[in-house]
C-alpha cells in the first residue's frame, strides 16, 4: 500500500506540473484544430465537400498531426528526470519512501496521461462539435486516438531515455529533439517509398518500418480509415502489408510492434535510472 501511495503522488504531482506547461496548451489547441477540419467546414459551408470528407479529414489528421505528437512528447519527457537533476529538486525525490522504480514510473505516467488528456481534449471536444451525428467517423477517430496515444507513449519513453543520460537540461532538449529529426524528418515515409522502389528493398520494408514508431503507427492508423483516398500516401508500403499479411494480421502484429516500442525503451530508461548515482 505505501508503494502504491508513493507511485501515486508522485503521478499526480508530474500530472499537475505538465498540464502547466506551455508545450502541452500548445499541443491540445493545435489538435483541437486540426480535429475540426476547419478547410473542409468552409467547403461544406459552400457545398464543396466530397462524400469521403470523413475519412478525408482523418486521414489528413493522421498525417499532419503524427510528427507532432513525438515533438512534443519528447520534448517534454527529456526534461523531467535532467531538469530535476539540475536544479537539485531529484535528490529530495530520492530521499522520499519511494523506490526508483516507483519515482521513475510514476513520472512516467504521470506525463503519459498529461500527453494523451490533451490530444483526448483536442480530438474529443472537436468531434463533439462537428462530426458526432457520423458513426463511421467517430470509429476512425477512436483508432487515429488509440494509436496516437501509442505512439505518444514511445516517445515518452525515448525521452525518459535521452533525460535519464543527459546532464543538463539544454543538453537533455536537444538531444530529444535530435531524436525527433531523425525518427520523423530523416525517416520519412518519402524516404521508404523512395529506398523501397530504387534499390528493389520490398523484402526488407518491414525491417524498414518496425525500426520506426513513427512509421509503424502512420501505417496502422491509416489501414484502419476504410476507404479513405489518402490511404495513397502509404502507397507501396500501406499496400505490402495487406497484400502480404492482411489487414487483420498486420494490424495485429504492427500493434503488438508499436506496444514494444513503448515497453523496451522504458525498461531501458528505468534500468539506467536505477543504476546511476
Amino acid at each position: 500500500m505505501a508503494n502504491l501511495r508513493a507511485f501515486n503522488t508522485i503521478a499526480k504531482k508530474e500530472f499537475k506540473e505538465s498540464v502547466k506547461s506551455k508545450w502541452l496548451v500548445t499541443f491540445a489547441i493545435t489538435f483541437f484544430f486540426l480535429a475540426l477540419g476547419v478547410p473542409y467546414i468552409i467547403l461544406g459551408a459552400g457545398g464543396f465537400l466530397p462524400d469521403d470528407y470523413p475519412g478525408m479529414i482523418v486521414g489528413t489528421l493522421v498525417i499532419v498531426a503524427l510528427p507532432l505528437i513525438p515533438l512534443v512528447s519528447l520534448a517534454m519527457s527529456s526534461t523531467s528526470i535532467a531538469g530535476e537533476r539540475e536544479t537539485g529538486t531529484i535528490e529530495y525525490l530520492l530521499a522520499q519512501p519511494a523506490t526508483r522504480s516507483e519515482i521513475f514510473l510514476g513520472k512516467y505516467v504521470g506525463l503519459l496521461a498529461a500527453v494523451v488528456g490533451a490530444m483526448t481534449l483536442g480530438y474529443g471536444t472537436a468531434e463533439l462539435l462537428v462530426f458526432s451525428t457520423n458513426p463511421v467517423f467517430i470509429i476512425q477517430f477512436a483508432y487515429g486516438l488509440m494509436y496516437s496515444a501509442l505512439l505518444a507513449a514511445s516517445a515518452l519513453a525515448l525521452g525518459f531515455v535521452v533525460s535519464v543520460v543527459s546532464k543538463t537540461r539544454a543538453g537533455a532538449i536537444g538531444t530529444g529533439l535530435f531524436v525527433w529529426f531523425i525518427i520523423v524528418v530523416i525517416y520519412d515515409v518519402g524516404f521508404l517509398g523512395t529506398l523501397t522502389i530504387l534499390l528493389d528493398l520490398e523484402p526488407y520494408l518491414l525491417y524498414l518500418v518496425i525500426a520506426n514508431p513513427v512509421e509503424t503507427t502512420r501505417i496502422l492508423a491509416v489501414m484502419h480509415m476504410a476507404e479513405s483516398p489518402l490511404r495513397g500516401e502509404l502507397g507501396g508500403q500501406l499496400g505490402y502489408f495487406i497484400r502480404e499479411y492482411g489487414i487483420s494480421t498486420a494490424s495485429n502484429m504492427l500493434t503488438l510492434i508499436a506496444i514494444v516500442w513503448v515497453i523496451v525503451p522504458l525498461m531501458i530508461g528505468l534500468l539506467l535510472f536505477r543504476s546511476r548515482d
